[in-house]
């Protein structure tokens, strides 16, 4: 086994500002895509009633979003790549 998976997991706190954007973009998630037919509603006011919850990830997971992130730029970044010596070739 490998040294990573002796050390002991942990979970680091997410700052206000990670939250409030996760927030954001969960926001913006349901305005894309509304959930009743009447998306030209008025939509409704909201009170912001702050809670005692935690949101916190471990060390490891969170590595693994960023890698699954890297990944997914890798390949764009390889189809663009390709994109651009085929357009290059046609367009000599």
């Amino acid at each position: 086994m490998s040294s990573r998976s002796k050390r002991p997991r942990t979970r680091r706190e997410l700052s206000r500002a990670e939250l409030k954007a996760y927030e954001a973009r969960r926001a913006a998630e349901r305005r894309r895509i509304p959930s009743t037919p009447a998306a030209e509603a008025e939509p409704a006011k909201t009170v912001h009633v702050p809670t005692e919850h935690s949101f916190a990830i471990s060390r490891d997971s969170e590595f693994a979003i960023i890698r699954s992130d890297l990944q997914r730029l890798l390949i764009i970044l390889a189809v663009l790549a390709v994109a651009l010596v085929v357009i290059t070739i046609i367009l000599r």
